[in-house]
């Protein structure tokens, strides 16, 4: 088992719940089914491949800022004529008065989440490839999304679990603390037989079509050294970069 470090920051994301139309609501935190569209498209591959290989990933989120929800209010169909507005379902026109349809998206605004991604080493090495030279641009739930960041940071890791606790906090520090609670979300037992925390509808289902199934969720809580938090913009990318290439230690001999 190989694996490989992501990082997930942009000015909105959209982590897709079970809606109706009328209503999209958006999970707190990246969802299996986005991780995996989002490797997949990365690979080139299109909506309806099966992806059984990726099914074979795990992943361990660290949810450097949690962000807050968002809603952008939407109309379709608003002045156009009666011919010209969305069908319904059966193909027909909507009754007069009744053209417009009115939606609800939610996003998560300023959140930020640095993702271990887990498994076989030919998956994990085919999806960093993919991820660092993406042959469809990534975006973070929605093609409104695109991130602010590469989203690639390590590849070809023997415990990508384990640089969640050394890799830069995409957040600012905090006032008068020596450490920083931050969340884990894991998507297998960190520990041997814990109950799991929550139940996720997001696993994609075999076939065409957009089924998912249910899986556990764990959440865990770790003091992290204050030191790692990076803040933002300039101050995070130099972090990022010595934590990247960090610069030999010299011979004092």
């Amino acid at each position: 088992m190989t694996g490989l470090l992501m990082h997930l920051s942009a000015p909105w994301q959209s982590w897709g719940a079970p809606s109706d139309f009328k209503v999209r609501p958006t999970h707190r935190h990246p969802t299996r089914s986005a991780l995996t569209g989002l490797i997949a498209a990365a690979l080139g591959r299109p909506r309806e491949h099966p992806n059984e290989d990726l099914a074979a990933l795990s992943y361990t989120i660290r949810i450097d800022r949690p962000g807050h929800r968002e809603m952008d209010y939407q109309t379709i169909g608003g002045g156009y004529p009666r011919e010209h507005t969305p069908p319904t379902a059966d193909g027909k026109r909507r009754k007069e008065g009744t053209e417009t349809m009115e939606t609800e998206r939610w996003y998560l605004a300023d959140a930020a989440f640095t993702v271990a991604v887990t498994g076989p080493g030919p998956v994990t090495d085919r999806a960093a490839h993919a991820l660092a030279a993406p042959v469809y641009a990534p975006y973070l739930g929605r093609r409104s999304c695109p991130p602010d960041t590469p989203i690639l940071l390590r590849a070809h890791l023997d415990d990508a679990v384990a640089e969640l606790f050394q890799a830069p906090l995409h957040t600012a520090p905090p006032r008068g603390a020596d450490t920083i609670d931050v969340t884990f979300l894991h998507d297998t037992p960190p520990t041997p037989d814990p109950p799991s925390t929550t139940t996720v509808r997001d696993v994609p289902g075999p076939g065409p079509g957009r089924t998912f199934t249910e899986r556990d969720l764990w959440e865990t809580h770790h003091p992290l050294p204050a030191g790692l938090c990076a803040g933002r913009g300039t101050s995070w990318i130099n972090a990022l970069t010595t934590y990247l290439h960090p610069t030999p230690a010299l011979d004092a001999s």
